[in-house]
């Protein structure tokens, strides 16, 4: 399942991972498309892309339909199966 975030993907839910925010005691992401969009230098209709890919095959939850992501368990492992394969590289 690696090889799915050998790409943007990853990129667009490691920024998320890093930017959460605990809101009664849950990890939220309450960043906006366009603010990802900024920090990552895409656009925001690729943002959009690949969020709804994400949201569509389970690593992300949208807890309001204006922004409000969380990372679901799935998205957290394979985060850290990622991470753990490159500090042993």
């Amino acid at each position: 399942m690696i090889d799915y975030f050998t790409n943007d993907k990853y990129k667009v839910l490691k920024c998320m991972s890093e930017r959460q925010i605990s809101v009664l005691g849950i990890q939220v992401v309450k960043l906006s498309q366009q603010e990802i969009a900024d920090t990552l230098h895409f656009t925001k209709t690729k943002v959009n892309s690949i969020i709804s890919d994400l949201k569509i095959d389970g690593y992300l939850l949208q807890q309001s339909p204006r922004g409000k992501y969380v990372l679901t368990e799935k998205a957290l492992e394979e985060l850290s199966a990622i991470d753990n394969k490159e500090v042993s590289q």
